[in-house]
């Protein structure tokens, strides 16, 4: 059951929410990874809300009532980008539309971005944390652009990380940068531009056509600028998301409804500029 297309009973064409930034891993690496990431909740400031393998998100989103979630997986080591794009091909299914990764420091940045997308994946997570590379190095701007040539979309983590140190990885005013460079690049500001660091995001990257997702926002991000971020950024460039395991799904739903939102956009951003972003079918 773990790539189930349909459960009995439910027709998943009915629940219309996408939710763009998961994370899973392989079964044999989520039992060792999982425990050292939930031990370091000290500082992670974030509880884990399935046990981080790919049946464990599926279970998740059934109870929350998301019909299909983007898998996001990051290459800290250069080897490790075409043994993620392997395994998010051999999980790729209807509900389930896994991002490769590409390393800055990978010896064939474009023929790696040319495999993943004759893989079939959609996309790429890039992380400048954990890759320690700062969003608009030369680097950076590199794998964005052979992205681009290829025709992957790509998740970037922005602003601080919860896992680290304040520090100048991932600044808006870095996104704007890496926007100009690569203008047509579909690209993902994940935690809507700038995590904590919100107020720049308003300043920098709202109004571009960049999407900005919700994850690790709502509840966390002054609802006053939350709202002025939304009514700031083109409609057709906002996303939901959740960063599962590290939120819970269903209340990440809750609370995406409840900005109260025009039905319109609420159906844009729980489902149809994902659909858009990731050239997924709406439904067969």
């Amino acid at each position: 059951m773990v790539a189930t297309e349909r459960k009995r009973g439910c027709d998943w064409r009915d629940l219309a929410v996408f939710d763009v930034h998961t994370h899973a891993f392989p079964d044999e690496v989520a039992a060792r990874a999982m425990p050292k990431l939930t031990a370091a909740g000290v500082w992670f400031d974030a509880a884990a809300h399935h046990d981080g393998t790919l049946g464990g998100l599926l279970a998740s989103m059934d109870r929350a009532g998301i019909a299909r979630a983007v898998v996001c997986s990051i290459a800290t080591r250069p080897a490790q980008g075409p043994k993620i794009t392997a395994w998010s091909r051999s999980v790729a299914s209807e509900r389930i539309v896994p991002f490769g990764s590409i390393h800055p420091d990978a010896p064939d940045v474009e023929g790696e971005a040319e495999r993943i997308a004759a893989a079939g994946l959609k996309g790429v997570k890039f992380h400048p944390h954990y890759m320690r590379c700062p969003i608009d190095d030369p680097r950076s701007v590199r794998v964005a652009r052979a992205c681009a040539g290829a025709g992957l979309a790509m998740v970037y983590h922005t602003g601080h990380d919860l896992a680290f140190e304040k520090d100048e990885l991932a600044p808006p005013a870095g996104v704007r940068r890496l926007h100009e460079a690569v203008p047509e690049l579909r690209l993902v500001a994940a935690h809507m531009g700038g995590w904590q660091r919100w107020d720049e995001a308003l300043e920098h990257v709202a109004g571009l056509p960049v999407y900005l997702e919700t994850s690790m926002t709502m509840g966390r991000c002054p609802v006053e600028v939350l709202e002025r971020l939304i009514e700031a950024h083109p409609p057709e460039y906002l996303l939901f998301g959740t960063d599962a395991p590290w939120a819970d799904q269903a209340e990440e739903v809750s609370k995406l409804r409840a900005l109260g939102l025009e039905a319109s956009l609420e159906r844009r951003v729980l489902w149809e500029n994902a659909v858009a972003l990731t050239g997924t079918a709406a439904w067969p």
